[in-house]
């Protein structure tokens, strides 16, 4: 009898469907850009790990950025703590293999109403 796992893990499957799949490659980005931008770091650290080894891969990255291949695992690692710079050039190179292009915009957060201006005694018009 084989002691092989029955299944694979989920990250597994994550990633190989993103080696499969350019537009799921993608949606993992855009996914992690929005946690970052929200501050939760190490899911977006996570769904970048996934992005990374389900397409272009740590050796490839590492030629493409000039970060040396073990640096980039730390990075995105459950401990990781990548730069500003690095992880932009990360994101670029990400977008260019994927044919992908990440946009960022600004919107109201959710329940809030835009403050009004408040005009001095000397601005009000009688």
């Amino acid at each position: 009898m084989s002691k092989s796992p029955i299944g694979r893990s989920f990250n597994e499957i994550v990633q190989d469907r993103a080696g499969r799949e350019p537009g799921f490659a993608g949606a993992l980005l855009e996914e992690a850009v929005q946690y970052m931008l929200s501050g939760e770091l190490p899911t977006a650290r996570s769904l970048i790990r996934d992005a990374i080894k389900g397409s272009i891969g740590y050796a490839e990255l590492s030629r493409r950025t000039g970060t040396p291949e073990k640096s980039l695992v730390r990075m995105f690692g459950p401990t990781g703590n990548p730069t500003a710079a690095n992880m932009a050039s990360v994101l670029h190179e990400l977008q260019r293999h994927g044919r992908v292009r990440l946009r960022v915009r600004s919107e109201p957060a959710p329940g809030r109403r835009p403050a009004r201006k408040r005009h001095s005694a000397s601005q009000r018009v009688a």
